[in-house]
């Protein structure tokens, strides 16, 4: 096998399967594998979504700051 893939490209085909597992906990095991990615992408966009968010509140209160000074009258 060694042999074969240090040569590149050839007839067979070594992605059978994993030799240490059996095929029942191999499926098992990748079945949780792509829960987790599914968690961390919609953790991903949860962040994403609250960074947003507070951007958005903090531009608010930016612009709330920019008007109350303007519109004070000037001091004499």
């Amino acid at each position: 096998m060694a042999y074969d893939i240090l040569r590149g490209n050839t007839s067979r085909n070594w992605a059978s399967g994993s030799l240490l597992m059996p095929a029942k906990q191999q499926k098992a095991l990748f079945a949780k594998i792509d829960d987790v990615r599914y968690d961390v992408r919609r953790a991903k966009s949860l962040i994403s979504a609250s960074i947003f968010a507070l951007s958005g509140a903090l531009s608010l209160m930016a612009l709330a700051s920019i008007y109350r000074t303007a519109s004070k009258e000037p001091r004499q």
